[in-house]
């Protein structure tokens, strides 16, 4: 049965004026009388809301079992190819391939001038291809694990040369000295790198394409990206590149975009329950 706005305004208002009715008619304490004018306040609210924002009530008129359907269609699914995305809308098919733009700089760097000619060199960018193109950025928690575990194991073999020197009665001062240099350098890299998350700007473009069967539509997407890759690369003077593979899902699903533990995290947390 599909609720009307009409339907639904009378009948919040309705339950307003019965909301008055209990305050002044029924025998109830000042702070019940309060309560019952506030929800009659806040029920005369939706009420007129409902002439604005209808298609804000509709989905949860609609909910079934406590579910709120937000999207029905279908996911889209990564191409064979494994340089695009397919999706369908009935009887089309939708391909979406993504170019890497790297980055270099940022507007804190620049001065005034700069500023300028990068405007400059944005907007002839966004010339490049007639069909619609989607330019976007995004702040990327940096996985460090493999880094981090690097200087780990640099900071444990200069320690190790640490103490099997001091305790060669025949090594040189200045030697030992070196050493304990080395090994209180690699420590302090590893606090500093620890200490906060790092984030890196991903600048990506995005383009479109639809066709009948999915390796047209893939086909003419990535005739595009390539465009465009090529354009961005003579444009900025960077080497611009498609994604390919897991990837793209960097730009689709947060969980790519921000890893859910760094092995920094994982010594916290293993530190944290020795102590205890």
């Amino acid at each position: 049965m599909a609720i009307s706005q009409k339907f639904l305004f009378t009948l919040l208002l309705l339950g307003t004026f019965l909301l008055v009715f209990v305050t002044y008619a029924l025998p109830i304490g000042i702070i019940a009388k309060f309560v019952v004018a506030v929800a009659a306040l806040f029920l005369d609210i939706l009420a007129f809301s409902t002439k604005l924002y209808m298609s804000f009530f509709m989905p949860f008129l609609h909910m079934k079992n406590g579910t709120l359907t937000i999207d029905d269609s279908e996911a889209f699914t990564i191409a064979p190819s494994s340089n695009a995305i397919v999706t369908r809308r009935g009887g089309d098919v939708y391909a979406s391939a993504f170019v890497h733009i790297p980055t270099y700089r940022s507007s804190s760097e620049m001065n005034q001038e700069e500023k300028v000619d990068f405007a400059r060199l944005f907007s002839r960018a966004l010339t490049i291809s007639k069909t619609p193109v989607r330019f976007s950025a995004q702040l990327c928690v940096i996985d460090k694990d493999v880094y981090i575990n690097n200087i780990k194991d640099r900071m444990n073999e200069a320690e190790e040369r640490y103490q099997a020197t001091s305790l060669n009665k025949n090594a040189k001062r200045e030697e030992v000295e070196r050493i304990n240099g080395e090994a209180t350098m690699w420590h302090n890299l590893f606090d500093n790198v620890n200490r906060v998350r790092s984030l890196a700007l991903d600048v990506f473009a995005m383009v479109t394409a639809q066709g009948n069967t999915e390796e047209e539509a893939s086909t003419l997407a990535l005739q595009q990206a390539d465009e465009i890759a090529s354009g961005v690369s003579s444009v900025f003077g960077v080497q611009a590149s498609l994604v390919e593979g897991e990837d793209i899902l960097k730009y689709l699903e947060p969980d790519h975009m921000i890893p859910i533990s760094t092995v920094s995290e994982e010594m916290r947390a293993r530190a944290a329950s020795e102590g205890t």
